[in-house]
């Protein structure tokens, strides 16, 4: 729900943008989704969603480095916006889906986090 809503925000956004409505655009790129992550750390129980499949795999793949990635797709798409540029937004869509794919391309922690490889043995 929480992940529609910033989609949302965003195509709203870039509808702003397009037309050249900064203040707006930006308040709802930035405000509404930063109310909606207050919103469910208030309100929702956090711990069940990291039960979840969606909360384990943004637990497991979502390091600084993919939110930094998702961070600069959105910056590009934004920038298309403004820029009336179709390329430059879908290029900022590519940079997000690869943020958001960085648990298909990197292996799951256990597989390779293994405390018993002898690197700190002596």
């Amino acid at each position: 729900m929480k992940l529609a809503a910033d989609i949302s925000a965003s195509a709203i956004s870039n509808i702003l943008l397009w037309q050249h409505r900064l203040g707006a655009a930006l308040s709802v790129r930035y405000l509404l989704p930063a109310a909606g992550s207050a919103l469910v750390l208030q309100f929702g129980d956090v711990d069940a969603l990291r039960e979840t499949p969606q909360g384990r795999y943004v637990l497991a793949h979502m390091p600084p480095s993919a939110m930094a990635v998702r961070l600069t797709g959105d910056a590009i798409m934004a920038w298309g916006s403004w820029r009336r540029s179709p390329k430059l937004i879908g290029i900022g869509i590519a940079v997000i889906v690869a943020g958001w794919s960085h648990g298909l391309v990197e292996p799951e922690p256990d597989e390779t986090d293994d405390a018993d490889s002898g690197y700190f043995e002596e």
